[in-house]
């Protein structure tokens, strides 16, 4: 593995950015401040935040970044201290061509796993990457999971023995009726060392694709984008949850939204349901969408519910904490975009939302902390031209 090092925005000009942008009370914030923070990382090009994971007394960043000659993106992993400093050079995975982080998995052993998306440049195709790491954060294994056309890593999880991968493929399948110029979800299970025990695809003549995959104690639900399947009234792209057993036999399969387009994001399992967060358009316009269905029939909706403005909101991820909901993503503004942080009760009613930013702040995944806070990474700025934000709140979402 290459390691390399990023630009690392100081504090102190971070601070005096965010002055600008941020719409929050808490401003006057200490490098030391461990409780809330606001750090950015990245180059003057492209840098997006995928995910975070608490970690070694810190957080473990996955990012997707671009190269220094600008030709191609990669794979690369933040190390953190407790107050968002960067810890050591940021490890970078260059396959050579255009490289996309997936998502971070913390293991039963201390150590954690690495997914996303690796182009072969020889054979001009994507493969699915898989990277394991001990507790020191030290290399265990790699893998790369693909055929002769393209797969996606997007969603790993722990299975009751090794991990589920939900992802996508654009490979041939009678049995689905796709073709190569069309995506199927694609589901394999490895075991412990990255080997593959089984795959399975699902999809039509349309495009299918996957945001995320949950373990449940009949199998796995993956939650994705479809225009293949729809349900009265719906049309375009639609939201998608497909139940499976623990072999990835297809159990059950429903489609949720509007009749416009669209997408889903992430899931979480409640006592009684399954809770999906997406984004529904209507119109002109974009909402988030946050849909609870029953865990033995898809069918059944237990309650929906739409948040939003006149302008474009986001729906990208989802926790269940002390009876509540919490939604992370972006609300839309005249200047771009605010980082959007709601809570709900468990119906679904809205109790309290936080905004951040208000110039292109986008969050794409959270994770709650040790002290009850949340730690929240997502980007900032123009597109073209967007860093990494990570971003630290307190139990109620304020900086």
């Amino acid at each position: 593995m290459r390691k390399e090092l990023l630009k690392n925005i100081q504090y102190g000009f971070l601070s005096l950015l965010f002055l600008s942008i941020l719409s929050c009370e808490n401003l006057d914030i200490s490098s030391t401040q461990s409780d809330s923070f606001i750090k950015l990382f990245g180059s003057w090009s492209a840098d997006i935040g995928c995910d975070v994971k608490p970690f070694d007394n810190g957080y473990l960043v996955l990012v997707t970044t671009t190269s220094n000659n600008a030709n191609n993106t990669d794979i690369a992993l933040i190390q953190t201290d407790k107050y968002g400093n960067q810890k050591g050079n940021i490890d970078t995975i260059d396959g050579g061509g255009n490289d996309i982080a997936g998502e971070l998995l913390l293991t039963y052993d201390g150590g954690f796993i690495i997914l996303g998306t690796i182009e072969d440049t020889l054979n001009n195709n994507d493969n699915i990457f898989i990277s394991k790491y001990n507790t020191n954060a030290e290399l265990e294994w790699q893998k790369n999971i693909g055929t002769s056309v393209n797969e996606q890593g997007v969603s790993i999880k722990a299975a009751q023995t090794g991990y589920i991968i939900a992802g996508n493929t654009n490979k041939a399948d009678i049995v689905t009726g796709n073709t190569t110029s069309h995506w199927d979800i694609y589901l394999v299970k490895i075991d412990e060392l990255g080997n593959i025990e089984w795959e399975n695809n699902f999809g039509a003549a349309g495009d299918e694709t996957t945001s995320d995959i949950l373990v449940h104690s009949d199998g796995y639900l993956i939650i994705g984008t479809t225009n293949s399947f729809n349900e009265s009234g719906q049309a375009g792209n639609n939201i998608i949850a497909i139940k499976t057993n623990t072999t990835g036999g297809e159990t059950d399969k429903y489609t949720y939204g509007s009749n416009y387009n669209d997408y889903g994001s992430s899931v979480v399992e409640a006592n009684d349901g399954f809770i999906i967060v997406g984004s529904v358009e209507i119109v002109s316009n974009s909402n988030i969408y946050v849909v609870k269905i029953d865990k033995d029939d898809l069918q059944n909706i237990i309650w929906e519910k739409t948040f939003g403005t006149n302008l474009n909101d986001y729906g990208y991820d989802i926790l269940i904490k002390d009876e509540t909901i919490k939604v992370i993503g972006s609300q839309g503004s005249i200047s771009g975009s605010f980082a959007y942080f709601l809570t709900t009760d468990i119906d679904g009613n809205s109790l309290d939302q936080k905004l951040y930013g208000g110039f292109n702040q986008i969050l794409n995944s959270f994770e709650g902390t040790i002290d009850g806070g949340y730690i929240m990474v997502g980007t900032s700025g123009e597109e073209g031209n967007e860093q990494i934000c990570l971003i630290k709140v307190n139990a109620q979402g304020e900086l």
